[in-house]
């Protein structure tokens, strides 16, 4: 008993010593982040704070991407290349993400929808807009296209979320999301601060094509406390403007494509309907499924977001 006592002593005290050894290898190492991973972009004043903008090609109409729920500019790596072959493409950090500067609460649709035009406007990237968003960005998109329909030319929506998602979902099973996300959040923050993020976290956030330096860097913007905050701000606010959307359903006869992952096709209630739902907004708005493809089609299957940018990118240029 006594050598059991004696090897568990001596197994706590190695991992309180590799748990401080990690903790003082992250503070070390964090202090020369902002040097080791500049933003590409610039960051642009929107009234206080700046918000992150990386632009590059040229062509009308500008795409402007929206990341989902804690992405960054970063989400858009394997996209925004070869977009720019093309057109002018603008991937952006909603504010308090990335690279961008915290924005006032609550971190609604509407507000996230304000920050981007004054940040499309500061910037001098001139419309149409042709708006991609992934995932929870649906709802920040179609806000923006409410606010100023002249701008906006043409959609594409990935595997997004939708206020009919939101409407059958219970208080309980929405409390319990919200729960998740914090549980979730605070676990990033854990491992952020005893190192293993920096050790390892390239190794989770990698995709294939993704280069080890930028899997990297999404795992370090995407654990700071400011991004790890913001994330659970903008889960708090993910319905506050669904009455808006549901008064103002119509999109006209915007060209619209509606990508949605067959793995939540087949495992989400409500989401095959809400995709449905979705492609109908537009009078030329169409569905399609991208077979295999997890919720994070951009980084798994990049080609078919391609594709469909593309697609509404010819549509638009054809009016």
């Amino acid at each position: 008993m006594r050598r059991i006592a004696i090897g568990f002593g001596l197994l706590l005290v190695l991992i309180v010593g590799l748990i401080l050894a990690g903790a003082s290898y992250e503070a070390i190492a964090s202090g020369g982040d902002a040097k080791a991973y500049p933003p590409p972009g610039q960051l642009v004043d929107v009234g206080g704070y700046r918000l992150h903008i990386q632009c590059m090609g040229s062509g009308s109409p500008t795409v402007v991407l929206d990341a989902g729920l804690g992405g960054t500019s970063l989400d858009w790596y394997l996209v925004q290349n070869d977009l720019s072959k093309t057109n002018r493409v603008c991937a952006y950090d909603r504010a308090g993400l990335g690279w961008s500067e915290a924005g006032p609460q609550p971190r609604t649709p509407n507000q996230i929808a304000r920050e981007l035009y004054t940040l499309l406007n500061n910037a001098g990237i001139e419309g149409p807009y042709v708006l991609v968003g992934h995932s929870l960005a649906g709802k920040n998109i179609r806000i923006f296209t409410q606010q100023h329909p002249d701008l906006v030319a043409g959609m594409v929506l990935i595997d997004a979320r939708s206020e009919y998602v939101d409407a059958q979902t219970s208080l309980a099973e929405a409390q319990g999301f919200q729960d998740m996300m914090e549980a979730q959040e605070n676990f990033k923050g854990l491992l952020r601060r005893v190192g293993l993020i920096r050790l390892v976290g390239a190794s989770f956030w990698s995709m294939p094509g993704v280069p080890e330096k930028i899997s990297t860097e999404m795992a370090l913007l995407s654990t700071t406390q400011q991004s790890r905050d913001t994330v659970i701000a903008e889960a708090q606010g993910r319905a506050a403007d669904d009455a808006q959307l549901e008064a103002a359903p119509s999109l006209g006869n915007r060209p619209l494509i509606v990508l949605a992952a067959e793995q939540n096709m087949k495992e989400l209630p409500n989401w095959p309907e809400a995709q449905q739902r979705l492609a109908a907004l537009s009078t030329k708005g169409s569905l399609m499924v991208a077979k295999g493809s997890g919720h994070y089609i951009q980084l798994e299957q990049p080609g078919l977001v391609l594709d469909a940018v593309r697609q509404v990118v010819t549509q638009v240029r054809g009016h």
